[in-house]
């Protein structure tokens, strides 16, 4: 009998590989600019010309892989399979921890690109997810199969996984390939990341795992630091890795060194970067191709086109996971993710409606009750008197209700500065608190930079009943952020990586904001 999947630890292989789709997030974003079909007129006539050495296709020495990727319908879907490998150089951590050995694939995503439906579709698969590996074995991890046949059989892997569990067709229109090295490079092409660093993530060198060291808070992370936060799960697992690969996904894509690329020559060089440190199948750069991507994206971008991050559910592990770490799903959970990832439909399809806007309650500036939720105010009140005198001219805000097993960590909160995307200082805290579940970490965050990209296009405006404004982010059905503004501030409540919270909870606790009283 298999258990569902608890969030324990188990020891990573050091060097596995996970985030090729980062990237490739910033690279499609990109597509989706104005620019793009000027771009996509210059591409055709004069392709970039890398200033190193280009990868070799994928399909050099795998020519089924050319047999296996089917050509998309004009002006129809494309399912793109992105793998993470750990082809990395002789100086790398870890080759340095002496783990330089076969490349290895532990990230294994799919982007779906639906013109048609308007939406982006992105599913992680886990590295440790049991699946038939064709002409090989039965239940066996999917990384292996990139260790057995490369990215050529991880192909017929996937798409083997879904067309058996649903008896449906699973095109697979290209592969991309990336390594180590193309990520850190690509992630400094875009002048790095902001990323919203949901608690500490820290790990010392000599202790057989990658050595990490990141704050909590919202940050620019760089190089080492991206690849090195999108790679942890030392102290949690492959789903909270998956997770976090997704948000930074997210993030990714709404810098403003991607949103304003529009120059021919900003083009070339992102082209030439993408030749470089990844490796495609030989038809996807093909100008016909490249051409019939851009229009997608271009379309997409035209139609207010919604993300949609598809989550596993029902993922089992085994009765023993320290002796069989091996991870399941049923036919029935496959077909759920296959029709999610595909359509938008066999999940959920609309946000919970317990958080819609509703009449006021007659007493001005009240707001319900939801059983779940404490106060919290003298707490807050007592980090406040602390905290206030450091921000300077940094209003601090604190929750006057919080979850009833939450708990702030040590060190919170955390005050410290960024630069924002034009390099002005600015002042932030973070606020931390464990909801007493393994991994799982919501937040407040405070900074006087007013206008971050983590902001940008809020998917709801709700308006509390003290009239404060809520700009409101979901993440499939849940909320994955709740911010305001202020004439000096901005502020937000972030929800755990597993979206714990739930919707109700996280509105209430962001209408709860308050400062101390003088």
């Amino acid at each position: 009998m298999r258990r569902r999947y608890r969030n324990e630890e188990r020891p990573p292989r050091v060097g596995s590989a996970v985030l090729a789709k980062a990237f490739i997030g910033v690279f499609l974003v990109f597509l989706s600019t104005g620019a793009g079909v000027a771009i996509a007129g210059y591409l055709m006539i004069a392709p970039p010309k890398p200033i190193g050495p280009v990868q070799p296709p994928i399909d050099e020495k795998d020519p089924e892989l050319a047999e296996i990727i089917v050509p998309p319908e004009p002006g129809g879907p494309r399912t793109i399979l992105v793998l993470g490998s750990d082809r990395r150089s002789k100086l790398s951590k870890d080759a340095q921890l002496g783990q330089r050995e076969t490349p290895h694939s532990d990230t294994i995503v799919l982007i779906r690109l639906d013109p048609k439906r308007h939406r982006v579709a992105v599913l992680s698969l886990p590295r440790d997810l049991a699946v038939t590996i064709p002409g090989y074995a039965d239940n066996t991890k999917i990384n292996q199969a990139y260790d057995e046949g490369g990215a050529g059989l991880t192909t017929k892997t996937v798409k083997a996984f879904f067309e058996t569990a649903t008896a449906k067709k699973f095109n697979i229109n290209g592969v991309i390939d990336v390594n180590f090295d193309g990520f850190q490079r690509a992630v400094n092409h875009v002048g790095g990341v902001y990323v919203d660093v949901d608690r500490k993530y820290y790990n010392p060198e000599g202790t057989g795992f990658a050595s990490i060291d990141i704050e909590a808070g919202y940050q620019r992370l760089v190089g080492s630091d991206a690849l090195d936060y999108v790679r942890y799960r030392h102290t949690d697992s492959d789903l909270f890795r998956n997770a976090r690969q997704q948000d930074f996904l997210r993030m990714a894509t709404a810098q403003k060194s991607v949103r304003e690329m529009k120059s021919i020559g900003e083009a070339n060089d992102l082209f030439a970067i993408l030749q470089e440190y990844f490796r495609f199948d030989k038809k996807f750069l093909g100008r016909k191709n490249l051409a019939g991507l851009i229009k997608t994206a271009v379309n997409l971008a035209m139609n207010d086109t919604v993300v949609n991050q598809v989550a596993l559910t029902g993922v089992m592990e085994s009765e023993d996971p320290t002796a069989d770490t091996r991870l399941y799903l049923s036919n029935d959970n496959i077909t759920k993710a296959y029709e999610s990832f595909m359509t938008g439909e066999g999940g959920a399809k609309n946000p919970e409606r317990d958080d819609q806007p509703s009449k006021a309650p007659k007493k001005k500036g009240k707001v319900a009750t939801t059983s779940g939720l404490v106060d919290a105010k003298r707490l807050g009140e007592d980090l406040a008197v602390v905290a206030a005198p450091r921000l300077k001219k940094l209003p601090f805000y604190f929750p006057g209700k919080i979850t009833n097993r939450s708990q702030y960590v040590n060190e919170t909160p955390r005050i410290y500065s960024l630069r924002d995307e034009e390099g002005k200082l600015h002042r932030a805290y973070r606020m931390v608190a464990s909801i007493g579940e393994s991994g799982e970490y919501w937040g407040v965050q405070g900074m006087t930079w007013r206008n971050p990209p983590i902001l940008e296009n809020p998917d709801r405006i709700r308006k509390t009943a003290s009239g404060r404004e809520l700009m409101v982010y979901y993440d499939g059905s849940k909320i994955r952020m709740v911010a305001w503004r202020t004439p000096r501030a901005a502020y937000w409540i972030a929800n755990t990586i597993g979206r714990k919270v739930s919707n109700t909870r996280m509105i209430e606790i962001a209408a709860s904001l308050r400062r101390l009283k003088q």
